[in-house]
């Protein structure tokens, strides 16, 4: 269509995908580069049963990305990345969402051996399946992917100002407008970064019952949701002071255990646990300055331990300087990033270690220690006793 003639240019230009959808969710123009890898995308999305899940995602990065300056990079539930950015109109309300994407910020590699093998509804037979599909996702740098972000909000932000494709979107009911609050997520994140838990609690029972009100037969729209204020809430208990250890159980591979839940009440019951933990660990810190780039260094270096990590990889997944990223890592955590990524590894390692399943010589790969002399030094450095002793006196402890 002539008006989008825009967009499909950045999505030739970009060689990721554009989309526009309006505020319900439904596709009002997809661009051309989309039909490459469609039909791995379709297979993907039936494998994971995740079509739903990922349309409800792709709708609340764009009211993030509205949140957030206009500028939100995420993860949808299958892996894969997106650049988002909103369509206002003159009085900043949103009539759209714009996508970009999927890309994958790794290597194609990655993709394959570390988000598809580690997700729990794809067999073996399903990645061999998918794997020559992975190739037509673009693989774009973390610094290519904010250029990226940068330049859709350009682009939108370009045509917010012009009526004529403005009155060509359809008015629609604003899925997230009329069943949430943001104002009581930000009371809720005030709460638990003072750790006042009775507060928590009641400002967490109005949100539920306002998403239950208005979705509570929609499992994936509660499940999406529940996994967005999950994350700020962990945010929010790390600017409050809560110890960085503690809440690292609440990660991306923890995040995922929503997948099971098939029911509401188990989802109300676990997000209500999961909030008393939070606040429970918060106190008095008002020094940190730069807990979201820690926050986000941490669950990266959570999910990446095994592979080989760079401090330039980790500084460029969080667009910072190396120099930078190592100096304010010292100061909020009081450990260097490479003695945190050792602690990483070696707390891993002891899992594999008190399974008596697991060959001993095979750990140390499993954990990204590049050989097994090297990972039995460390091991014994940091724990006063060798990966064997380990074994021996904690073999079968959970």
């Amino acid at each position: 269509m002539d008006k989008y003639k825009h967009f499909e240019n950045l999505s030739v230009t970009a060689g990721l995908g554009i989309t526009i959808l309006d505020v319900s969710g439904q596709i009002l123009f997809e661009s051309s580069v989309h039909a490459i890898g469609a039909d791995f995308l379709n297979t993907l999305y039936a494998k994971l049963d995740c079509a739903e899940s990922c349309r409800i995602a792709f709708l609340y990065g764009c009211y993030q990305s509205r949140r957030f300056g206009g500028r939100y990079i995420f993860f949808a539930p299958s892996g894969l990345v997106y650049c988002a950015a909103p369509l206002l109109d003159g009085k900043g309300k949103m009539l759209a969402g714009v996508l970009a994407g999927p890309f994958i910020l790794t290597d194609h590699d990655d993709y394959i051996n570390f988000d598809m093998r580690d997700h729990a509804l794809l067999s073996a037979e399903d990645i061999d399946l998918l794997r020559e599909g992975v190739y037509s996702v673009p693989c774009i740098s973390p610094k290519q992917a904010h250029a990226v972000g940068e330049h859709l909000y350009y682009v939108v932000s370009t045509f917010s100002l012009q009526t004529e494709l403005l009155e060509a979107v359809p008015v629609q009911t604003d899925m997230f407008s009329s069943t949430y609050s943001i104002e009581k997520e930000d009371e809720l994140l005030l709460a638990i970064s003072k750790g006042d838990i009775h507060t928590a609690n009641v400002v967490l029972g109005d949100i539920l019952r306002q998403m239950l009100l208005h979705n509570g037969s929609n499992i994936e729209v509660l499940r999406s949701r529940v996994v967005e204020l999950t994350v700020l809430l962990s945010r929010a208990a790390l600017k409050g002071g809560a110890d960085i250890n503690a809440i690292l159980g609440l990660n991306y591979g923890y995040l995922r255990e929503i997948d099971s839940f098939s029911c509401v009440e188990d989802i109300v019951l676990w997000l209500h646990m999961v909030t008393r933990r939070f606040t429970e660990h918060v106190f008095e810190f008002s020094g940190a300055k730069h807990m979201d780039i820690i926050y986000k260094a941490i669950d990266y270096i959570k999910r990446n331990y095994a592979a080989k990590l760079t401090l330039r990889k980790i500084a460029g997944h969080l667009f910072i300087s190396q120099q930078y990223f190592c100096r304010i890592f010292k100061e909020e955590t009081g450990q260097t990033p490479v003695g945190y990524i050792t602690f990483v590894r070696i707390e891993e390692s002891k899992k594999l270690l008190r399974d008596s399943s697991i060959n001993i010589v095979d750990i140390p790969e499993r954990v990204g220690f590049k050989s097994q002399s090297y990972f039995t030094k460390i091991f014994k450095k940091e724990t006063g006793i060798t990966p064997g002793q380990y074994r021996r006196e904690n073999i079968g402890r959970v």
